[in-house]
């Protein structure tokens, strides 16, 4: 019902016709401010009409079709401040100037922390250079502690680790919360979906830091243009436009970095060209340099705007990105000889986009984007490896027996024996993800009377794979037991969209107060050749509404609007979902130990296991909803924005059990056998896996020998939907009015964060294979658990003694920040403080009934007392259900079988025993509240001249050492080295433009 009302408005509301507007002419010139030089490629655009126009060499532009009114008219260019003018258009307008200052510190303002972007109706940041510079970001996922509320890290090391962002959302949490958070440079998406190995966000540390020239960052609720999300997006832009020669040298501890970048004005109209070099190196371990990752990048864009001179230009853009990079061990004297890891990380890049601006009565623009990415992820892992005897590698992938042979004899046997001694193994993962990305694009921008419209329609197709081998070894003699799986003979993962929303903007009296509301419907077709799971479709409505009460008045609050919406938003699965590889049961069947000749036997029972098909599966989908404020209050600026976020179906991966049998040949099965030893020759049916003994000298007739029937399981994989997961939060800036005198200005910015996630999914689970009867047979139940506490995809969901946490968070931030422009400097002093971190694990299900019980001692499997929190006793959870190997598809009430059994059946309690879970310690169901901590950050910029600046930073620069209390054991740690504070870490940058 709720989608019928959407398409209403949207209809309705886009096509209604008020009254009659006319039509003007603007032309004009911008202008350099200093020098008053004529400025070309100049974007001059009027935000809300989609219209816009390039200057040319003479800095002049005429842009038609302008509605009757007032209207903001904005002038961009690269290394320039952003000029927004307020225009009353009654006429022609013929000699407009725009004049555009220089971006540097001899500005009266100058910004150098996140800005909440107001213009939109949704929660977004912008981060520009200038913050970039200063806050000396060398990793792009560091971007997320410039937020409100965020924590800095102290080592932005691309070796250690490669971080994904992950917005409004904390670590170790369940519902994929960095997969669903998108990614785009210069428009082009970074896909993470044909990842094999994780189902996380797309890794970052490729990215050249060096050539960004701003982030927008939207928390909230993006436009329906944004889809195959559930988590918020990050859309990084890279340099666009003339620039001198720019040199930039960066120094950490653990990190440098060199890069060149030039925007070249190719001349008599043809456009320009911006490239940019980097090198960064990042050592994972100061004590040991040669384990490094390196990111070689180069940037090739270019732009420029055909037929200016006509009423109708085409604006294009291409572009181009490489990395030449990875991580590389080989050379580190500390590690085993011969032994590395050596891991590829090369991307390429590449987009083009055409905007026509037509103006035409029923559309004002058309877009045509597409782009390609390709990845090489080639992994090399050298290890030494070491044996006393010949071991069984195991390679088959049919059912049956096998016998291990020599290598030599048979390089292609289901086993290999191993060689005896030292040798090295080296083991390759080929990883090559590849997607392609085509967007239509149109949208019709209106005008009636004070009523201004636009109307947004496009669709887009995206297809995404992996080109890559998947793991394999470089020699069949050393390879272990393993598999092959390769990962292009997969099929490609393709999605066509649809979108249309509508804007609409009413005036609702003076002060500039109106109302924006925004509606619009996304529809995903999800399309997977080959695949069982064939075709699925998805709906994505969202919809946005500010209210400007008045703006720029004349009163002690001079700006007030507020500002609201909810959305749905989809994510597609990833490859580690669709396409998880087989798995094989392989059991020992025979081995009579050494033979006369040094050589061993073995034979083994293989059982391959397929990934099972889920027809249930759903995409994983985020419900948001959000609320927010701002006000300007005698110069102070205040946003507020309050959020709620649902992700319901998220991605997890269960195991299923099925019962087999095979045949187990042992020694007390030889002791009959009256063959010699010596002259013993063994064979086994590959089919029965019954064992036969030949005389290889023809003294005695072949036997065949008895064996046991063993009864097991065989484990398969498939992937489910989770339970629901839910966030909320509140986020706030305060910018204070600069006190004149001083030159500073002071910023509170914070977070309160609200994070609840409960799995109830019935999880089925046995101990491992090591575990058997007290009979020595292997172990025949199953327990079936409610929920588990894995928050990662690649691992199954297990019994646990949790289903899932609490947590809460309270984090604020105060930026001291000093600007002089006379001396071209400004320093900024950040406090970090996290005034209340509070987390609890949780066993329970959603309508507060425990899944669990308080015991008296840990040796327990009795007790009445469900209140399990805060009482400082050890927890035991039962499953909720059992099978036997004999009745797998009968569930058997555990709790009502275990306690019958203590008293009826030994056996069957000791066994149904081990099906129990208990937490490790007595304190693992207390609440967890740290006490609060500090730290603090400078950062200090400082210009020479033109050509010259220099940032340097210290992060927790007092190396705060002191300690916090943990209210779930009353014990003391310190902040020294800890994860609560960043380590004491420090850098320095130097910029040169020639």
């Amino acid at each position: 019902m709720a989608n019928r009302y959407i398409l209403f408005f949207l209809f309705t509301l886009g096509f209604i016709q008020s009254g009659f507007c006319q039509h003007y002419t603007i032309k004009g010139r911008v202008v350099d401010n200093k020098n008053k030089s004529p400025m070309e490629f100049v974007t001059v655009y009027l935000p809300g009409y989609e219209l816009w126009a390039i200057s040319n060499e003479k800095g002049a532009f005429t842009i038609n079709q302008v509605p009757a009114g007032k209207v903001k008219i904005t002038a961009q260019y690269l290394g320039y401040v952003t000029q927004t003018l307020d225009i009353d258009v009654q006429k022609n307008i013929e000699d407009l100037l725009i004049t555009l200052q220089e971006s540097n510190l001899t500005l009266n303002e100058v910004v150098v922390t996140a800005q909440k972007k107001t213009s939109d109706p949704t929660t977004s940041y912008t981060i520009d250079r200038a913050t970039l510079d200063h806050a000396q970001i060398l990793n792009v996922s560091s971007l997320s502690t410039l937020l409100p509320g965020g924590k800095s890290t102290g080592d932005q090391n691309l070796a250690s680790s490669d971080e994904r962002i992950a917005l409004r959302s904390g670590s170790s949490e369940m519902g994929n919360a960095s997969f669903g958070t998108a990614v785009t440079v210069d428009g082009v998406r970074l896909q993470n979906n044909s990842e094999m190995s994780e189902t996380k966000g797309a890794g970052l540390r490729n990215i050249s830091s060096s050539n960004i020239e701003s982030v927008e960052i939207i928390t909230g609720i993006p436009s329906v243009e944004y889809g195959d999300l559930s988590n918020g997006i990050v859309k990084i832009n890279t340099r666009k436009g003339k620039t001198p020669f720019i040199i930039e040298l960066a120094t950490q501890p653990k990190t440098k970095q060199i890069a060149i970048s030039k925007g070249f004005l190719l001349g008599d109209r043809a456009g320009t060209i911006n490239t940019s070099l980097e090198r960064t190196k990042s050592t994972s371990d100061l004590a040991s340099p040669h384990t490094a990752y390196d990111r070689n990048s180069l940037t090739l864009t270019y732009s420029n705007t055909l037929n200016r001179k006509a009423q109708r230009p085409l604006s294009l853009n291409a572009g181009f990105t490489g990395n030449i990079g990875g991580y590389n061990s080989e050379a580190d004297p500390d590690a085993f000889k011969d032994t590395y890891t050596k891991t590829r990380d090369y991307t390429f890049r590449g987009n083009i986009g055409l905007n026509w601006l037509l103006n035409r009565p029923w559309i004002t623009n058309l877009s045509l984007t597409a782009s390609m990415s390709y990845s090489d992820k080639l992994s090399k892992v050298n290890t030494n490896k070491s044996s006393a005897s010949t071991q069984p590698l195991i390679h088959s992938t049919q059912e049956g027996y096998f016998i291990a042979s020599n290598y030599d004899e048979n390089p292609n046997a289901e086993i290999i024996l191993s060689p005896t001694g030292y040798w090295y193994q080296l083991a390759y993962t080929d990883n090559k993800p590849v997607s392609y990305a085509v967007k239509l694009k149109a949208d019709w921008a209106k005008r009636w009377g004070k009523i201004s419209n636009r109307i947004m329609l496009g669709a887009e197709l995206n297809s995404s794979g992996n080109k890559g081998r998947g793991l394999y070894y470089d020699d069949m003699r050393y390879a272990p037991t393993w598999r092959e799986y390769r990962y292009d003979e997969l099929p490609f993962l393709n999605n066509i969209a649809g979108y249309l929303e509508d804007r609409i903007t009413l005036p609702l009296g003076g002060n500039s107060s109106s109302l924006e509301l925004t509606a619009g419907v996304r529809s995903d077709i999800t399309y997977i050749k080959n695949s069982e799971y064939g075709t699925a479709n998805s709906f994505s409505p969202r919809f946005n509404a500010q209210y400007t009460l008045w703006k720029n008045a004349d009163k002690w609050v001079s700006d007030l609007n507020v500002y609201g919406g909810v959305g749905k938003s989809v994510k597609l699965p990833s490859f580690e979902v669709l396409y998880p590889s087989p798995s094989y049961s392989d059991k020992l069947a025979f081995a009579p130990g050494t033979m006369s000749d040094g050589t061993t036997f073995y034979a083994y029972s293989t059982i391959p296991s397929k990934a099972i098909y889920n027809p249930d599966l759903k995409w994983q989908y985020t419900r948001q909803a959000e609320i927010g404020m701002e006000a300007t209050i005698k110069g102070t600026r205040i946003s507020v924005s309050a959020f709620r976020n649902k992700t319901y179906n998220p991605y997890m991966r269960t195991n299923v059990y099925t019962p087999y049998s095979y045949n187990l040949t042992t020694q007390e099965h030889l002791n009959n056998c009256e063959i010699p030893s010596a002259n013993r020759v063994y064979s086994i049916d590959q089919q029965t896996g019954i064992v036969t003994v030949t005389d290889k000298t023809g003294a005695y007739p072949s036997q065949e020998l008895s064996y046991n029937t063993r009864n097991t399981f065989k484990s398969n994989i498939q992937y489910r939907n989770g339970s629901p997961v839910e966030r909320m939060g509140l986020d706030w800036i305060i910018d204070f009015a600069q006190i004149p005198a001083l030159r500073t200005s002071v910023r509170l910015d914070g977070n309160y964060y609200y994070y609840k996630g409960i799995e109830e999914n019935l999880i089925a689970w046995m101990p491992s294979s090591a575990s058997n009867m007290a009979d020595g047979n292997p172990y025949k139940y199953v327990g079936y658990y409610g929920g588990s506490s894995i928050t990662s995809t690649s691992s199954s969901a297990s019994a646990s003694v949790s289903n899932g946490s609490l947590s809460k968070q309270l984090n604020m931030n105060l930026t001291i920040t000093t600007h002089i422009p006379k001396i071209r400097m400004i320093l900024s002093m950040r406090i970090e403080g996290s005034f209340y971190n509070y987390k609890k694990n949780l066993s329970e299900y959603s309508n507060g009934e425990s899944r669990g019980f308080a015991l008296e001692n840990a040796g327990d499997y009795f007790s009445t007392d469900y209140d399990i929190y805060g009482k400082n006793k050890y927890v035991a959870v039962y499953p909720l259900y059992y099978s036997t190997w004999e009745d797998p598809d009968t569930r058997i009430p555990f709790a009502e079988k275990f306690a019958w059994a203590k008293e009826n059946d030994t056996a069957l309690y000791n066994e149904l025993a081990k099906l129990v879970t208990k937490s490790s310690t007595s304190y693992y169901f207390n609440p967890n509240k740290i006490s609060s901590y500090f730290s603090a950050n400078i950062n200090l910029t400082k210009e020479i001249g033109d050509f010259a600046s220099i940032s340097f930073y210290a992060n927790n620069f007092f190396n705060h050492m002191g300690r916090v209390k943990s209210s779930q054991n009353n014990q003391e740690s310190s902040l020294y080295n800890s994860s609560y504070i960043p380590q004491f870490y420090y850098g320095l940058s130097i910029r040169l433009k020639l």
